[in-house]
């Protein structure tokens, strides 16, 4: 069970550091990478699968969904869920312990114990990297289908 410190200090985090690059992660994918905003399917899938707070049960979901054959038309999915992975995978091995300070002190614990720690720890700033990036999805989806609405009306 994580700590009332470390909750706290993933909430500064998420507001502070994680809010900025999902918005940035989601702008980088769709106006400089070309990809489309995340279809509804897509978001409830991952939203629903970070609400489970098991981050081997999310990991495993974005590296299911990175390694799937999907049709050309849906290639953005593959880009967007490597790029996710590759964030989770350095937030985890680097992050959590070196830049976030996350990791409780102490001598004496097990393998296990720090192990089960680490994966909550992943489990809370993924939950919340993932309600920023699904926000600003949502904002860019709506962005685009205004666009587009103004430039169908046009051509009339």
């Amino acid at each position: 069970m994580l700590s009332t410190a470390q909750l706290q200090k993933i909430w500064l985090l998420s507001d502070t550091v994680l809010y900025p690059e999902a918005v940035s992660f989601v702008q980088k994918l769709v106006r400089e990478q070309g990809c489309n905003p995340l279809p509804a399917s897509q978001v409830s899938g991952l939203l629903s699968i970070a609400d489970s707070h098991k981050y081997d049960e999310l990991y495993r979901y974005v590296t299911h969904q990175r390694d799937r054959d999907w049709p050309p038309f849906r290639r953005d999915l593959k880009t967007f869920y490597t790029n996710l992975e590759e964030v989770f995978s350095y937030m985890q091995r680097k992050r959590l312990r070196e830049e976030f300070h996350l990791m409780s002190e102490g001598q004496g614990r097990s393998v296990s114990e720090i192990r089960q720690e680490a994966d909550e720890l992943m489990a809370t700033l993924a939950h919340e990297f993932i309600q920023h990036l699904l926000a600003e999805n949502g904002v860019l989806a709506t962005q685009i289908a205004d666009e587009r609405a103004k430039q169908k009306s046009s051509r009339r």
